[in-house]
């Protein structure tokens, strides 16, 4: 069984880190990051670190275009992106399992990916939480200096380096014995009934509709009532551009 994890990275890198080692075989693993410096510093950090543990984990890094998401057109931008490294791992690399990890990244990345999640049927969403943080801050603090070199070195034996020289100090960071995996209950929505939504939103077919599923989708911001007939919000178009896409 091929297991592939998809992990949004914000500031804390040992997130991304714990959840591999809590599941040990994944194969595939896909860190989603931005711009930021310290996210990308981290993104190294992570990189080594599964390199000298899990050394047969395919690490994909997939590049959020900003350093953040501060508007609605970026959090669509981010659901494209998403979603095509989900397909992906379903349908180019052949993955059975595909878990998305929504402990890392800004807290609209992780809400907005655990919806899409559920849309394009995942196998599991789950958010990993550590009993003491300030432990955590703090480590990553006194290593910070050691991470900048890690980001730096221009060889990857230069990054193994310095990882090697405090790899004690490093291994408690990136692979805590304390922390806690909890699975967000999630239902799959039929496949057939997301197709259909996003052709009545995508083709403006809203007469398909029933009565109920239209109350429905008004009240979801999806589409609207234009005099005695009913229309398909900007918002609903860019949701089922993202969708189709």
């Amino acid at each position: 069984m091929k297991l592939a994890a998809i992990s949004p990275l914000g500031m804390s890198p040992p997130v991304v880190t714990a959840f591999v080692d809590y599941f040990g075989g994944v194969k595939d693993l896909v860190v989603m990051t931005t711009r930021d410096k310290r996210v990308k510093q981290g993104f190294e950090l992570v990189r080594i670190a599964l390199k000298m543990k899990y050394p047969k984990t395919r690490i994909h890094e997939v590049e959020i275009p900003f350093e953040d998401i501060t508007t609605q057109n970026q959090n669509f931008e981010f659901m494209r992106i998403a979603g095509k490294a989900i397909k992906n791992q379903k349908e180019k690399f052949g993955s059975d399992v595909v878990y998305l990890n929504v402990a890392g990244g800004r807290k609209n990345m992780c809400i907005t990916l655990s919806i899409l999640g559920q849309f394009l049927n995942v196998d599991g969403i789950f958010h990993l939480i550590t009993p003491d943080v300030k432990i955590i801050n703090e480590l990553l603090e006194n290593l910070r200096r050691d991470i900048q070199k890690i980001y730096a070195a221009d060889t990857e034996e230069e990054k193994v380096e310095v990882y090697k020289e405090k790899e004690r100090m490093f291994d408690s960071l990136m692979f805590p014995k304390e922390f806690e995996v909890i699975r967000i209950p999630t239902v799959p929505i039929p496949e057939d009934y997301i197709k259909r939504l996003v052709d009545v939103l995508y083709n403006e077919r809203i007469d398909q509709l029933m009565v109920s599923e239209k109350d429905m989708l008004i009240r979801h911001g999806l589409i609207e009532r234009a005099g005695m007939k009913f229309r398909v919000t900007e918002f609903g178009k860019k949701f089922a551009e993202v969708l189709v896409r």
